[in-house]
């Protein structure tokens, strides 16, 4: 039973370091959106998704492995505590205590990133409503077109 704690650490070990390595490119996209970099932007987006994908399938393989110690330890629901009470879960333990830490902080990185967005977007719709009225403007001010629109021949005699 302990190879399959050393397992399900090793596991959470992997997806630590997704993890540290989503919230290096939520740090790098901070000033990507400052900048308006959009291009560097959509390539952080792009390698964000590749790495969640990554992490779903670790997720996975780790439910299982939830699974077959539960199963083992005739525990009715897993949980970190009742594992404790019949094995030595320290790495674990620490292990799981890193990834609460880099989880909250790619959250507070990602609540900076999405207010950053959501002033760019408010200010891409100031701008767009500033050319839609200068449009219209412009538009009402030139000649009105002819109600036959292009001229051209009309036989009459058909």
């Amino acid at each position: 039973m302990q190879r399959l704690v050393d397992q399900l650490e090793a596991g959470y070990r992997v997806i630590l370091g997704l993890y540290e390595q989503l919230l290096a490119l939520a740090s790098s996209m901070e000033g990507h959106l400052k900048e308006g970099n959009w291009e560097a932007v959509d390539q952080k987006l792009c390698a964000k998704e590749l790495i969640m994908g990554k992490i779903d399938g670790r997720e996975h393989d780790l439910g299982e492995l939830r699974e077959r110690l539960q199963c083992e330890l005739g525990l009715e629901t897993f949980a970190l505590s009742a594992v404790a009470e019949r094995l030595p879960i320290t790495d674990l333990s620490k292990t799981i205590d890193e990834l609460m830490d880099i989880l909250m902080r790619l959250q507070e990185q990602e609540r900076v990133n999405e207010e950053l967005l959501r002033s760019v977007v408010e200010n891409m719709q100031g701008q767009l409503e500033d050319f839609q009225k200068s449009r219209r403007a412009a538009k009402a001010y030139q000649p009105s077109p002819t109600v036959y629109g292009d001229p051209r021949f009309v036989d009459e005699k058909k």
